[in-house]
């Protein structure tokens, strides 16, 4: 298994003081075994005077080989998007709502993560749904890029209102539809 020097941390966005508490348990832990850590910007707000290397998303990637998420789910998929590029395991820490994606729980962290580090983890690939929308001529408005670790939901904002649009998978044409939305799922 994968010998982890250096870790990035990612905090929730809207850090609260449980979020904030278990980033400091999370911090002092890794220090404790003697570990290099860098903070994702908004780990970075909860801890004031760290002392830490700070990353933004995009650059957390490219400095850590292990990434530790606390938050919720939308936390982790957001950083897993990001870090995707590189590959970069990540592991969540549950500080959100139902934690299917953030499974350790806070009470577990310290053990499930001797676990991780002791070689005692399973890697579970996932793959990402890149998207580019692309309106029509009418549109006023401009191409659109992403990608997703769940899924996707092109609509037009509005319940009510339709929207046409034509499906491609790969450059190739799936089919054309008027709906008013459509859900693209792993």
């Amino acid at each position: 298994m994968h010998k982890f020097n250096t870790i990035g941390i990612v905090g929730r966005r809207e850090a609260n003081a449980e979020v904030a508490d278990t980033l400091k348990q999370l911090v002092s832990y890794l220090k404790g075994r003697k570990l290099a850590v860098v903070l994702e910007s908004n780990a970075a707000k909860a801890l004031p005077k760290h002392g830490l290397p700070v990353h933004t998303h995009d650059e957390l990637g490219s400095g850590c080989d292990l990434a530790i998420v606390v938050g919720g789910d939308g936390s982790m998929l957001t950083a897993a998007r990001a870090l995707a590029k590189n590959r970069v395991p990540v592991v969540g820490v549950n500080r959100g709502g139902l934690g299917f994606l953030t499974d350790i729980s806070p009470d577990e962290l310290e053990f499930q993560l001797d676990e991780v580090f002791a070689g005692k983890y399973t890697v579970e690939e996932r793959f990402l749904l890149h998207t580019k929308v692309r309106p029509n001529e009418q549109s006023q408005q401009q191409n659109g890029y992403g990608q997703a670790l769940n899924d996707i939901v092109l609509s037009s904002g509005k319940s009510a209102r339709m929207i046409e649009f034509e499906l491609y998978i790969d450059d190739q044409f799936v089919y054309s539809q008027r709906s008013n939305g459509i859900i693209v799922s792993t």
